[in-house]
Protein backbone atom coordinates (compact mmCIF):
# COMPACT_ATOMS: atom_id res chain seq x y z
CA UNK A 1 0.00 0.00 0.00
CA UNK A 2 0.98 3.58 -0.73
CA UNK A 3 1.92 5.80 1.74
CA UNK A 4 -0.60 8.55 2.19
CA UNK A 5 1.46 11.24 1.29
CA UNK A 6 2.31 9.97 -2.14
CA UNK A 7 -0.70 11.20 -3.17
CA UNK A 8 -1.16 14.69 -4.04
CA UNK A 9 -4.27 16.21 -1.81
CA UNK A 10 -7.43 16.82 -4.49
CA UNK A 11 -8.62 20.26 -4.08
CA UNK A 12 -10.99 21.00 -1.53
CA UNK A 13 -13.98 21.98 -4.50
CA UNK A 14 -13.36 18.32 -4.95
CA UNK A 15 -14.28 17.79 -1.78
CA UNK A 16 -17.44 19.73 -1.16
CA UNK A 17 -18.57 18.72 -4.89
CA UNK A 18 -19.13 15.20 -3.02
CA UNK A 19 -20.09 16.20 0.25
CA UNK A 20 -23.26 17.68 -1.74
CA UNK A 21 -24.10 14.95 -3.75
CA UNK A 22 -23.43 12.75 -0.46
CA UNK A 23 -26.05 15.19 1.38
CA UNK A 24 -29.11 14.68 -1.03
CA UNK A 25 -29.74 10.50 0.57
CA UNK A 26 -30.17 11.98 4.19
CA UNK A 27 -32.13 15.06 2.95
CA UNK A 28 -34.49 12.68 1.30
CA UNK A 29 -34.43 11.16 4.82
CA UNK A 30 -34.53 13.46 7.19
CA UNK A 31 -36.63 16.42 5.17
CA UNK A 32 -40.25 15.23 5.20
CA UNK A 33 -39.96 13.43 8.97
CA UNK A 34 -42.06 16.14 10.40
CA UNK A 35 -44.44 15.60 7.79
CA UNK A 36 -45.16 11.73 8.31
CA UNK A 37 -48.11 12.31 10.72
CA UNK A 38 -49.76 14.78 7.74
CA UNK A 39 -48.78 12.09 5.11
CA UNK A 40 -50.68 9.38 6.65
CA UNK A 41 -54.02 11.52 7.12
CA UNK A 42 -54.09 12.57 3.55
CA UNK A 43 -53.76 8.99 2.66
CA UNK A 44 -55.64 7.50 5.55
CA UNK A 45 -53.48 5.04 6.67
CA UNK A 46 -51.72 4.06 9.61
CA UNK A 47 -47.84 6.27 10.55
CA UNK A 48 -46.21 2.50 10.30
CA UNK A 49 -47.80 2.30 7.07
CA UNK A 50 -46.22 5.97 6.05
CA UNK A 51 -43.13 4.30 7.45
CA UNK A 52 -42.70 1.86 4.51
CA UNK A 53 -41.85 5.39 2.74
CA UNK A 54 -38.84 5.07 4.59
CA UNK A 55 -37.98 1.43 4.33
CA UNK A 56 -38.55 1.30 1.05
CA UNK A 57 -36.30 4.02 0.58
CA UNK A 58 -33.33 2.46 2.61
CA UNK A 59 -34.03 -0.98 0.62
CA UNK A 60 -33.83 0.52 -2.61
CA UNK A 61 -30.41 2.62 -1.53
CA UNK A 62 -29.04 -0.68 -0.04
CA UNK A 63 -30.40 -3.03 -2.46
CA UNK A 64 -29.04 -0.30 -5.42
CA UNK A 65 -25.31 -0.22 -4.21
CA UNK A 66 -25.17 -3.99 -5.01
CA UNK A 67 -26.47 -3.49 -8.28
CA UNK A 68 -24.13 -0.69 -9.61
CA UNK A 69 -20.76 -1.20 -7.84
CA UNK A 70 -19.78 -3.33 -10.45
CA UNK A 71 -21.08 -0.91 -12.80
CA UNK A 72 -18.90 2.11 -11.86
CA UNK A 73 -15.95 -0.39 -11.87
CA UNK A 74 -16.63 -0.64 -15.16
CA UNK A 75 -17.84 2.25 -17.25
CA UNK A 76 -16.09 4.56 -14.73
CA UNK A 77 -17.59 7.56 -12.27
CA UNK A 78 -18.63 10.38 -13.66
CA UNK A 79 -21.34 9.32 -16.26
CA UNK A 80 -22.76 7.14 -13.65
CA UNK A 81 -23.21 9.76 -11.29
CA UNK A 82 -24.54 12.22 -13.57
CA UNK A 83 -27.52 9.42 -14.38
CA UNK A 84 -28.01 8.68 -10.72
CA UNK A 85 -28.42 12.38 -9.93
CA UNK A 86 -31.05 12.74 -12.90
CA UNK A 87 -32.84 9.49 -11.30
CA UNK A 88 -32.96 11.81 -8.02
CA UNK A 89 -34.32 14.55 -9.31
CA UNK A 90 -37.10 12.97 -12.03
CA UNK A 91 -37.88 10.29 -9.06
CA UNK A 92 -38.79 13.26 -6.43
CA UNK A 93 -41.19 14.86 -8.87
CA UNK A 94 -42.94 12.11 -8.96
CA UNK A 95 -43.38 11.80 -5.32
CA UNK A 96 -44.51 15.27 -5.06
CA UNK A 97 -47.32 13.76 -6.97
CA UNK A 98 -48.14 10.82 -5.87
CA UNK A 99 -51.87 10.86 -5.81
CA UNK A 100 -51.76 7.43 -3.37
CA UNK A 101 -49.56 5.92 -1.33
CA UNK A 102 -48.87 3.07 -3.66
CA UNK A 103 -47.64 5.57 -5.89
CA UNK A 104 -45.74 7.62 -3.37
CA UNK A 105 -43.76 4.24 -2.47
CA UNK A 106 -42.52 3.35 -5.92
CA UNK A 107 -41.37 7.31 -6.32
CA UNK A 108 -39.69 6.76 -3.16
CA UNK A 109 -38.13 3.48 -4.59
CA UNK A 110 -36.78 4.84 -6.96
CA UNK A 111 -35.41 8.22 -5.85
CA UNK A 112 -33.37 5.40 -3.43
CA UNK A 113 -32.29 3.94 -6.24
CA UNK A 114 -30.68 7.25 -7.85
CA UNK A 115 -28.96 7.87 -4.32
CA UNK A 116 -27.60 4.54 -4.41
CA UNK A 117 -26.07 5.09 -7.93
CA UNK A 118 -24.64 8.64 -6.56
CA UNK A 119 -23.22 7.08 -2.92
CA UNK A 120 -21.25 4.38 -4.68
CA UNK A 121 -19.53 7.03 -7.00
CA UNK A 122 -18.61 9.09 -4.53
CA UNK A 123 -17.22 6.49 -2.40
CA UNK A 124 -15.13 5.41 -5.07
CA UNK A 125 -14.08 8.41 -6.20
CA UNK A 126 -12.35 9.25 -2.45
CA UNK A 127 -10.69 5.83 -2.45
CA UNK A 128 -9.41 6.49 -6.16
CA UNK A 129 -7.51 9.93 -5.06
CA UNK A 130 -6.72 8.96 -1.86
CA UNK A 131 -5.79 6.30 0.66
CA UNK A 132 -4.81 5.85 4.01
CA UNK A 133 -5.01 9.17 6.64
CA UNK A 134 -5.83 11.26 3.69
CA UNK A 135 -8.70 9.36 2.41
CA UNK A 136 -9.91 9.62 6.25
CA UNK A 137 -9.53 12.95 6.65
CA UNK A 138 -11.61 13.32 3.16
CA UNK A 139 -14.01 11.13 4.63
CA UNK A 140 -14.05 13.05 7.20
CA UNK A 141 -14.64 16.26 5.54
CA UNK A 142 -17.94 14.66 3.87
CA UNK A 143 -19.05 13.48 7.02
CA UNK A 144 -18.74 16.99 8.27
CA UNK A 145 -20.40 18.94 5.45
CA UNK A 146 -23.06 15.79 5.10
CA UNK A 147 -23.69 16.11 8.79
CA UNK A 148 -25.43 19.92 7.87
CA UNK A 149 -27.89 17.60 6.22
CA UNK A 150 -29.51 16.61 9.83
CA UNK A 151 -29.42 20.01 10.90
CA UNK A 152 -30.78 21.84 7.93
CA UNK A 153 -32.98 19.18 6.25
CA UNK A 154 -35.23 18.79 9.02
CA UNK A 155 -35.56 22.60 10.25
CA UNK A 156 -36.75 23.31 6.54
CA UNK A 157 -38.58 20.35 6.07
CA UNK A 158 -40.58 21.45 8.88
CA UNK A 159 -40.80 25.22 7.78
CA UNK A 160 -41.87 24.26 4.49
CA UNK A 161 -44.17 21.32 5.11
CA UNK A 162 -45.89 23.76 8.17
CA UNK A 163 -46.78 26.34 5.59
CA UNK A 164 -46.78 24.21 2.13
CA UNK A 165 -46.93 21.04 2.61
CA UNK A 166 -45.37 17.69 2.02
CA UNK A 167 -45.74 18.08 -1.36
CA UNK A 168 -43.74 21.13 -1.22
CA UNK A 169 -40.65 19.21 0.18
CA UNK A 170 -40.33 16.49 -2.84
CA UNK A 171 -40.12 19.75 -4.68
CA UNK A 172 -37.44 21.56 -2.80
CA UNK A 173 -35.63 17.87 -2.85
CA UNK A 174 -35.93 18.11 -6.76
CA UNK A 175 -34.74 21.49 -7.25
CA UNK A 176 -31.74 20.92 -5.03
CA UNK A 177 -30.98 17.65 -6.95
CA UNK A 178 -31.09 19.61 -10.24
CA UNK A 179 -28.29 22.38 -8.08
CA UNK A 180 -26.59 19.69 -7.24
CA UNK A 181 -26.28 17.95 -10.80
CA UNK A 182 -25.26 21.00 -12.41
CA UNK A 183 -22.75 21.65 -9.85
CA UNK A 184 -21.14 18.01 -10.40
CA UNK A 185 -21.29 18.64 -14.44
CA UNK A 186 -18.83 21.18 -13.69
CA UNK A 187 -16.82 20.36 -10.85
CA UNK A 188 -16.37 16.76 -10.87
CA UNK A 189 -13.92 15.15 -13.66
CA UNK A 190 -14.07 11.21 -14.08
CA UNK A 191 -11.37 9.48 -11.30
CA UNK A 192 -11.18 6.04 -12.73
CA UNK A 193 -8.95 5.67 -15.86
CA UNK A 194 -10.22 3.67 -18.86
CA UNK A 195 -7.15 1.23 -18.10
CA UNK A 196 -8.12 0.52 -14.23
CA UNK A 197 -11.25 -0.41 -15.20
CA UNK A 198 -12.36 -3.80 -14.81
CA UNK A 199 -14.06 -6.03 -18.05
CA UNK A 200 -18.09 -6.70 -17.53
CA UNK A 201 -18.64 -10.52 -16.28
CA UNK A 202 -21.44 -11.94 -13.91
CA UNK A 203 -18.69 -14.77 -12.72
CA UNK A 204 -15.71 -11.83 -12.09
CA UNK A 205 -18.79 -9.59 -10.05
CA UNK A 206 -19.98 -12.59 -8.18
CA UNK A 207 -16.12 -13.67 -7.32
CA UNK A 208 -14.98 -9.92 -6.34
CA UNK A 209 -18.18 -9.69 -4.01
CA UNK A 210 -17.08 -12.71 -2.45
CA UNK A 211 -13.22 -11.75 -1.93
CA UNK A 212 -14.32 -8.74 -0.30
CA UNK A 213 -16.99 -10.45 1.79
CA UNK A 214 -14.57 -12.89 2.66
CA UNK A 215 -11.91 -10.80 4.13
CA UNK A 216 -12.22 -10.06 7.80
CA UNK A 217 -10.62 -6.40 7.08
CA UNK A 218 -13.32 -5.76 5.52
CA UNK A 219 -16.22 -7.52 7.02
CA UNK A 220 -15.75 -7.00 10.89
CA UNK A 221 -15.75 -2.61 10.43
CA UNK A 222 -18.65 -3.10 7.96
CA UNK A 223 -20.66 -4.62 10.17
CA UNK A 224 -20.03 -2.28 12.83
CA UNK A 225 -20.61 0.64 10.41
CA UNK A 226 -24.15 -1.09 9.62
CA UNK A 227 -24.53 -1.08 13.58
CA UNK A 228 -24.05 2.67 13.76
CA UNK A 229 -26.80 2.95 10.67
CA UNK A 230 -28.92 1.05 12.41
CA UNK A 231 -28.94 3.38 15.40
CA UNK A 232 -29.57 6.09 13.41
CA UNK A 233 -32.39 5.18 11.61
CA UNK A 234 -34.12 3.37 15.08
CA UNK A 235 -33.38 7.17 16.53
CA UNK A 236 -34.91 8.73 13.16
CA UNK A 237 -37.95 6.45 12.92
CA UNK A 238 -39.08 6.93 16.26
CA UNK A 239 -38.28 10.82 16.86
CA UNK A 240 -41.32 12.14 15.28
CA UNK A 241 -43.53 10.01 16.71
CA UNK A 242 -41.90 10.47 19.83
CA UNK A 243 -41.20 14.13 20.04
CA UNK A 244 -44.74 15.15 18.76
CA UNK A 245 -46.89 12.79 20.20
CA UNK A 246 -45.52 11.63 23.37
CA UNK A 247 -44.20 14.82 24.31
CA UNK A 248 -46.31 17.51 21.82
CA UNK A 249 -44.03 19.25 19.73
CA UNK A 250 -45.26 21.02 16.31
CA UNK A 251 -43.98 20.42 13.51
CA UNK A 252 -42.18 23.32 12.82
CA UNK A 253 -40.87 23.11 16.62
CA UNK A 254 -39.52 19.58 16.14
CA UNK A 255 -37.66 19.74 12.97
CA UNK A 256 -35.91 22.83 14.88
CA UNK A 257 -35.02 20.47 17.43
CA UNK A 258 -34.06 17.61 15.62
CA UNK A 259 -31.41 19.55 13.63
CA UNK A 260 -30.43 20.86 16.87
CA UNK A 261 -29.18 17.50 17.70
CA UNK A 262 -27.87 17.06 14.55
CA UNK A 263 -25.54 19.52 15.30
CA UNK A 264 -23.55 16.65 16.97
CA UNK A 265 -22.73 14.42 14.34
CA UNK A 266 -21.18 17.48 12.57
CA UNK A 267 -19.13 17.98 15.47
CA UNK A 268 -18.31 14.58 15.57
CA UNK A 269 -17.27 13.88 11.96
CA UNK A 270 -15.01 17.81 12.37
CA UNK A 271 -13.14 16.16 15.61
CA UNK A 272 -12.67 12.88 14.02
CA UNK A 273 -10.74 14.63 10.71
CA UNK A 274 -8.80 16.64 13.66
CA UNK A 275 -7.49 13.71 15.42
CA UNK A 276 -7.30 11.18 12.74
CA UNK A 277 -3.19 11.84 12.00
CA UNK A 278 -2.63 11.57 15.94
CA UNK A 279 -4.86 8.99 17.62
CA UNK A 280 -5.53 6.33 14.73
CA UNK A 281 -8.74 4.89 13.14
CA UNK A 282 -9.01 2.42 16.19
CA UNK A 283 -8.83 4.73 18.64
CA UNK A 284 -11.20 6.79 17.37
CA UNK A 285 -13.72 4.46 16.73
CA UNK A 286 -13.96 3.40 20.05
CA UNK A 287 -14.03 6.78 21.55
CA UNK A 288 -17.32 7.23 19.23
CA UNK A 289 -18.71 4.01 20.11
CA UNK A 290 -18.01 5.01 23.59
CA UNK A 291 -20.08 7.95 23.73
CA UNK A 292 -22.95 6.32 21.23
CA UNK A 293 -23.27 4.24 24.32
CA UNK A 294 -23.38 6.86 27.02
CA UNK A 295 -25.48 8.91 24.65
CA UNK A 296 -27.97 6.57 24.76
CA UNK A 297 -27.91 5.46 28.48
CA UNK A 298 -28.68 9.28 29.19
CA UNK A 299 -31.59 8.81 26.93
CA UNK A 300 -33.01 6.06 28.47
CA UNK A 301 -32.85 8.04 32.09
CA UNK A 302 -34.74 10.53 30.27
CA UNK A 303 -37.48 8.73 29.27
CA UNK A 304 -38.05 6.82 32.58
CA UNK A 305 -37.52 9.73 35.11
CA UNK A 306 -38.83 13.15 35.03
CA UNK A 307 -35.64 14.40 32.87
CA UNK A 308 -38.38 14.26 30.12
CA UNK A 309 -37.40 15.89 26.62
CA UNK A 310 -35.00 17.63 27.97
CA UNK A 311 -32.79 14.85 29.29
CA UNK A 312 -33.66 12.87 26.07
CA UNK A 313 -32.45 15.53 23.98
CA UNK A 314 -29.15 15.94 26.08
CA UNK A 315 -28.46 12.17 25.26
CA UNK A 316 -29.34 11.70 21.86
CA UNK A 317 -26.30 14.64 21.24
CA UNK A 318 -23.89 12.76 23.13
CA UNK A 319 -24.84 10.04 20.89
CA UNK A 320 -25.03 11.39 17.68
CA UNK A 321 -21.30 13.03 18.66
CA UNK A 322 -19.99 9.95 19.17
CA UNK A 323 -21.56 8.42 16.01
CA UNK A 324 -20.17 11.12 13.99
CA UNK A 325 -16.75 10.03 14.95
CA UNK A 326 -17.52 6.09 14.76
CA UNK A 327 -18.93 6.75 11.07
CA UNK A 328 -15.80 8.63 9.35
CA UNK A 329 -13.25 6.36 11.05
CA UNK A 330 -15.18 2.87 10.34
CA UNK A 331 -16.12 4.25 6.77
CA UNK A 332 -12.21 4.91 5.92
CA UNK A 333 -11.11 1.36 7.79
CA UNK A 334 -13.39 -0.66 5.29
CA UNK A 335 -12.65 0.97 2.36
CA UNK A 336 -8.97 1.51 3.25
CA UNK A 337 -9.23 -2.70 3.78
CA UNK A 338 -8.96 -3.17 -0.32
CA UNK A 339 -6.74 -1.63 -2.80
CA UNK A 340 -9.13 -2.70 -5.72
CA UNK A 341 -12.73 -3.13 -7.11
CA UNK A 342 -13.52 0.16 -5.07
CA UNK A 343 -16.96 0.49 -6.52
CA UNK A 344 -17.35 -3.26 -6.14
CA UNK A 345 -16.18 -2.66 -1.96
CA UNK A 346 -18.26 0.88 -1.80
CA UNK A 347 -21.38 -1.42 -3.02
CA UNK A 348 -21.03 -4.15 -0.93
CA UNK A 349 -20.91 -1.66 2.63
CA UNK A 350 -24.08 -0.06 1.25
CA UNK A 351 -25.22 -2.98 0.68
CA UNK A 352 -25.07 -4.37 4.49
CA UNK A 353 -25.53 -1.13 6.15
CA UNK A 354 -28.59 0.28 4.51
CA UNK A 355 -30.40 -3.87 4.47
CA UNK A 356 -29.19 -4.10 8.00
CA UNK A 357 -30.27 -0.49 9.18
CA UNK A 358 -33.48 -0.64 7.19
CA UNK A 359 -34.77 -3.21 9.70
CA UNK A 360 -34.84 -0.34 12.14
CA UNK A 361 -37.23 1.70 10.01
CA UNK A 362 -40.51 -0.81 10.92
CA UNK A 363 -39.20 -1.55 14.69
CA UNK A 364 -38.80 1.73 15.57
CA UNK A 365 -42.35 2.23 14.25
CA UNK A 366 -43.78 -0.51 16.01
CA UNK A 367 -42.23 0.62 19.56
CA UNK A 368 -42.01 4.48 19.17
CA UNK A 369 -46.11 4.10 19.79
CA UNK A 370 -45.55 2.15 22.96
CA UNK A 371 -43.99 4.41 24.52
CA UNK A 372 -40.57 6.92 24.81
CA UNK A 373 -38.97 4.14 27.69
CA UNK A 374 -39.43 1.50 25.13
CA UNK A 375 -37.92 3.44 22.41
CA UNK A 376 -34.94 4.42 24.44
CA UNK A 377 -34.47 0.74 25.19
CA UNK A 378 -34.00 -0.05 21.51
CA UNK A 379 -31.43 2.68 21.09
CA UNK A 380 -29.77 1.25 24.22
CA UNK A 381 -29.18 -2.00 23.08
CA UNK A 382 -28.26 -0.84 19.69
CA UNK A 383 -25.53 1.38 20.77
CA UNK A 384 -24.52 -1.35 22.91
CA UNK A 385 -24.19 -3.51 19.88
CA UNK A 386 -22.17 -1.05 18.33
CA UNK A 387 -19.69 -1.02 21.16
CA UNK A 388 -19.15 -4.67 20.74
CA UNK A 389 -18.24 -4.99 17.08
CA UNK A 390 -16.29 -1.79 17.02
CA UNK A 391 -14.29 -3.53 19.75
CA UNK A 392 -14.14 -6.85 17.22
CA UNK A 393 -13.37 -4.52 13.83
CA UNK A 394 -10.31 -2.78 15.52
CA UNK A 395 -8.40 -5.92 16.61
CA UNK A 396 -5.50 -7.62 14.63
CA UNK A 397 -6.03 -4.73 11.72
CA UNK A 398 -2.67 -4.30 9.70
CA UNK A 399 -0.96 -1.30 11.36
CA UNK A 400 -1.40 1.00 8.30
CA UNK A 401 -5.14 0.62 8.99
CA UNK A 402 -5.38 0.08 12.81
CA UNK A 403 -3.21 3.44 13.69
CA UNK A 404 -2.58 6.35 11.70
CA UNK A 405 -0.29 8.11 14.04
CA UNK A 406 3.27 7.50 12.45
CA UNK A 407 1.98 8.40 8.94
Amino acid sequence: MNTPSATPAPPLKFAIALALIGALGPSAIDMYLASMPSIALEYGTSYAGVQLTLTVFLLALGAGQLLFGPVVDVLGRRRPLLVGLLVFVLSSLLAARADSLDALLIARFIQGLGSALTLVVIMSMVRDVAEGARAAQIFALLMTIIGLSPVIAPALGGIIGAGYGWRAIMLTLAALGALVLLNATWVLKETLPADKRLAWSQVNVLSTYLRIARDANFLRPALALSAVFFFLFAYIAGAAYVYQSHFGLSVKAFGLLFGATGVAVLLGAFSAGRLVARKGLARLAQWGAGCMVLGALLVLLGALTSAGLAGIVAGMFVAMFGLGIAEAALMALVMGSQSRALGSTAALLGALQMSISSLATPLSGIIAPLGSGYWAILLALSAMVVAVLVRASTRGLPIELNSLADH
